[in-house]
């Protein structure tokens, strides 16, 4: 095998040159190649920050969509071991005055006692009844009160009756308990005996238990009597539930119902906040430095230039109110600076809420129409799953692909120009190195003639 190496016909470092001739077309090009692709990153990366500000902007819409943090109450009961209770926006500010006389009950009863839980009860069926709906179980013969129980939990059709076994000291029984209380939910059982009369024997009229009553619950509002199914008393007062939990007849406990807006000034704040918050993301991602002369990953992008334009627009519209006037930020004391930030005066803002509360909620929750629902349609048009930002990053991962592709194609280009410049400067090493060899032959056989003189 020969034994090649370039340089030695001609002296020439053949291996820099042609690196030094390939970088001087390769590295303006690489460049440019890692400037897109920082741009590019830039640009998802400022994409993904976009998405997260205008996520963060709808979680604080949230509270403003509906009205309900909008126009809160405030609730306090005297003694809380009787009833607690909670509100809407109906709820009319207010003094009560209450007494809890019986507190609402689960019906629950109970078959016969037998030796053990493992007791056969007989064969046939057992048809449950409670609130005027029916479902039935078969029993079999080999069925214990524990298969039994579980039969009737796990019915299909079980209307609102749990089974369990219970083990005293008199035996082991089935104990049936409405899943509700109240009156209205009373249990009924009938034992349907297909061979012998144990289930009769057991679950039979006049062979069962009532250990609980079903009971109503009853109060007493400012004298005025109520009965509750539940314990969990709605409306009675418009607006309230009231939550029982204890009944003493000769024990009141006062309920008092105000205007809460301490938390709807924390709510209205909280969008201030979140709005700043986006404004000032949205100009970071899209300033230039004059000083440093670098301009940010989505400086005159035309979606933050529509970003911007719609929240200016939607913060300055005024939104119909139900006395037929209309409503702005400004009028309940926001205003927006030169820099498009939102600001609060606070007195202006406290006279709103004490004085017009249902304004405040028309100008953000208003169908279609309030600023809370209208800047919530922006947000999630660009944040949806097929919405404007996921087109764009769909773009900008095209653009990396066809970059990537670029890349090679130009790798491979290099290489076959590598290949190239260095098979011709090879052949030209060996011309370059022929030509010596004959110049220093010629010269020897000069040398060589009679008479020459050799120099020294």
């Amino acid at each position: 095998m020969a034994l090649t190496a370039t340089g030695i016909g001609s002296g020439l470092d053949i291996s820099n040159i042609v690196k030094v001739l390939v970088d001087a077309e390769k590295m303006p090009k690489e460049a440019m190649f890692n400037k897109s692709e920082d741009s590019i990153k830039a640009k998802v990366s400022a994409m993904g920050t976009l998405k997260s500000e205008l996520s963060k902007f709808q979680d604080a819409l949230k509270k403003l969509q509906t009205g309900d943090a909008l126009n809160q109450r405030k609730i306090s009961v005297s003694n809380p071991t009787y009833l607690s209770a909670t509100s809407d926006k109906t709820a009319q500010a207010g003094s009560y005055n209450i007494k809890v006389e019986q507190l609402a009950t689960n019906h629950k009863i109970a078959g016969t006692n037998v030796t053990s839980p493992t007791s056969l009860a007989g064969e046939g069926s057992l048809d449950f009844g409670v609130n005027g709906k029916n479902f039935s179980v078969d029993v079999s013969a080999t069925d214990s009160l524990a298969s039994i129980a579980k039969k009737v939990n796990e019915a299909s059709d079980n209307v609102g009756v749990t089974a369990t076994v219970i083990t005293s000291d008199a035996g082991s029984r089935l104990v049936f308990s409405s899943n509700k209380s109240g009156e209205d939910n009373q249990i009924t059982i009938t034992a349907n005996d297909t061979a012998g009369t144990g289930l009769t024997d057991m679950f039979g009229t006049g062979n069962t238990t009532t250990l609980q009553d079903a009971k109503n619950a009853v109060i007493y509002i400012d004298d005025q009597k109520v009965t509750s199914q539940s314990n969990d008393v709605k409306n009675a007062i418009t607006g309230v539930t009231l939550s029982l939990t204890d009944a003493d007849i000769a024990k009141t406990t006062t309920l008092k119902i105000t205007q809460d807006n301490d938390a709807v000034k924390t709510n209205v704040k909280a969008f201030v906040d979140a709005y700043n918050s986006l404004v000032t993301a949205v100009d970071k991602m899209s300033s230039y430095d004059p000083d440093k002369k670098t301009a940010a990953a989505l400086q005159g992008d035309s979606m933050i230039r529509s970003i911007e334009s719609q929240l200016r627009g939607i913060s300055s519209e005024r939104v119909p109110t139900e006395s037929g006037g209309t409503i702005a930020l400004y009028d309940i004391g926001i205003k927006t600076d030169r820099y498009g930030k939102l600001s609060v005066d606070d007195t202006k803002l406290d006279k709103v809420l004490s004085e017009d509360m249902s304004s405040v909620e028309a100008l953000f929750s208003t169908p279609n129409k309030g600023l809370a629902n209208r800047f919530n349609d922006v947000a999630n048009s660009y944040v949806k799953s097929r919405g404007l930002i996921a087109d764009r990053q769909t773009s900008y991962t095209t653009q990396q692909k066809q970059l990537s592709d670029q890349r090679v194609a130009f790798t491979l280009k290099m290489e076959q120009l590598t290949a190239r410049l260095s098979k011709q400067f090879n052949k030209m090493d060996l011309v370059v190195g022929q030509l010596n060899q004959q110049g220093s032959g010629l010269m020897d056989r000069l040398n060589s003639l009679p008479g020459a003189v050799r120099k020294r």
